[in-house]
């Protein structure tokens, strides 16, 4: 009996040993899961959501302006963004997931949202009529943000209903087609895109934007 008392000894401590890295291990796991199932609604399963529903996207031409990105703007500024044409009261979406930084009025801009993503960029959405999220939200990709209104200075009855949607990279505006926003604008000519390039298959053009849209993170 005196002789086995060392081996019971190891045994138990071995024992004990075995049962505390279970329970860490556990832990651990239990943790990792816990995020995993809190962050996977958050990934962008998209290179991007269209912030309108209309399709096709088309940017605004109308008799007070050029929607396109880096239109001329008063006072030699260049338009920011593009304006995509949507119904007033239509849902307007979050391009993709992020954190919402502002929410405010603004005399140009009416009501807007600006949501920042990773990789330094930030999504702006403006002349909303109703905007549907807080300061420090969490939004996932393609969540309605708010609806297509005409404020700002995108009152005036002649300014076709449209949302402002701009995209900032480290503090510098992007061309949302670079990130797959294709937009058509109808001119004399037909449809073209908002390079300027003519469109020969609007069906076509659908076809290679829904193709676009797919693929991951």
């Amino acid at each position: 009996m005196v002789a086995r008392a060392p081996w019971r000894a190891w045994r138990e401590r071995t024992q004990r040993i075995v049962g505390r890295f279970r329970f860490w291990l556990g832990l651990i796991v239990g943790l990792g899961l816990a995020v995993i199932v809190h962050e996977v609604p958050y990934i962008n399963w998209k290179p991007l959501v269209p912030p309108i529903e209309t399709r096709p996207l088309v940017v605004r031409q109308d008799a007070k302006g050029d929607g396109r990105f880096k239109a001329p703007r008063s006072g030699g500024r260049r338009h920011r963004g593009i304006d995509l044409v949507a119904p007033l009261g239509s849902p307007v979406k979050a391009f993709r997931s992020g954190t919402v930084v502002q929410v405010g009025t603004h005399r140009g801009l009416g009501r807007f949202v600006v949501i920042e993503h990773r990789h330094q960029l930030t999504s702006l959405y403006a002349h909303l009529a109703t905007t549907g999220v807080a300061v420090g939200e969490r939004v996932k990709q393609g969540a309605v943000i708010g609806t297509v209104g005409k404020t700002g200075n995108a009152h005036h009855p002649w300014i076709t209903p449209h949302v402002h949607f701009e995209i900032v990279r480290g503090g510098q505006p992007v061309d949302p087609a670079t990130l797959g926003v294709q937009a058509m604008v109808f001119s004399s000519e037909g449809p073209k895109t908002a390079g300027g390039q003519l469109v020969q298959s609007t069906v076509a053009y659908l076809q290679g934007s829904q193709t676009d849209d797919r693929g991951g993170e």
